[in-house]
């Protein structure tokens, strides 16, 4: 089973970007009433690779269109400053979901935004989503249930 990702959106100018993304009118029939004010996020993907310095390479998630949409679209447009917290649930032992893993970004900005609306034909089952990719300062990763926690910062780094 897949863990459930919600992101928790603020942008320096708009504030709380991801408030009421969960609701029934943002998302219809996917509602997650426990998770009002977040976004859901179907994926994340992020890589930092290394040959003599690390590389920091943008956070991707995938969306569905939701209330931030719009908003998302104001933020690339006027490079808005934004603090990203992932907050990933996983099924515990006993069929519950917990809050395992948080991973927070800040002084984020939007480098890219892809909307996606399925062909009608050929993928009627599909689902209006959006693509985002986020550059950021400082990246940390929290390791909830086993106690760790790290962090890194997106510059040239020699070791």
């Amino acid at each position: 089973m897949a863990n459930l990702i919600y992101l928790s959106l603020t942008g320096q100018k708009q504030g709380n970007i991801s408030a009421g993304c969960c609701s029934l009118d943002s998302i219809g029939n996917k509602a997650q009433i426990a998770h009002l004010d977040q976004i859901m996020v179907y994926e994340l993907s992020h890589a930092i690779t290394r040959q003599q310095n690390a590389n920091h390479n943008p956070v991707i998630i995938t969306k569905p269109i939701d209330k931030s949409s719009p908003l998302l679209g104001k933020d690339i447009s006027e490079n808005e400053i934004l603090t990203c917290d992932f907050d990933v649930h996983q099924t515990n032992r006993f069929w519950i979901n917990e809050l395992y893993y948080k991973i927070k970004l800040t002084k984020a900005r939007l480098v890219d935004i892809h909307l996606m609306l399925p062909h009608s034909v050929h993928n009627n089952k599909g689902l209006p989503q959006e693509k985002m990719s986020l550059v950021y300062e400082t990246i940390t990763w929290e390791h909830i249930t086993a106690g760790t926690s790290a962090y890194s910062l997106w510059t040239d780094r020699v070791y």
